[in-house]
């Protein structure tokens, strides 16, 4: 009868133990993740021009400040304004420009 003699790696058992510990963590957490739902509060669709208004994450909880996008269509234009305060009904372009410019960029 022979004797075999098994070696035990302990390195290698430390670096699984600690892949397996580290994967459950992950999933743990990505568990507790709130989730980042994106919702336009009003968004309205009137012959050429598109127009949605979104939180922008600026201002307070009770009054916060809204972005408004429009698109224009007949001309392919991407306007955004940012309205601080409704109640005052100011606008500021913020940005905007023509739609086939921003997707060529976007492609390179």
């Amino acid at each position: 009868m022979t004797k075999t003699h098994t070696s035990f790696n302990h390195a290698a058992a430390v670096l699984w133990a600690s892949a397996f510990i580290i994967t459950a963590l992950i999933i743990l957490q990505a568990g507790r993740m709130a989730e980042n739902p994106a919702y336009a509060e009003m968004a309205i669709d009137r012959g050429s021009y598109s127009l949605m208004t979104a939180d922008s994450g600026r201002g307070s909880q009770l009054d916060p400040d809204e972005l408004l996008y429009i698109i224009d269509s007949r001309d392919q234009v991407l306007l955004v304004y940012e309205v601080e305060d409704a109640r005052q009904k100011i606008f500021t372009l913020r940005d905007g420009g023509s739609l086939e410019n921003m997707f060529n960029r976007a492609r390179r």
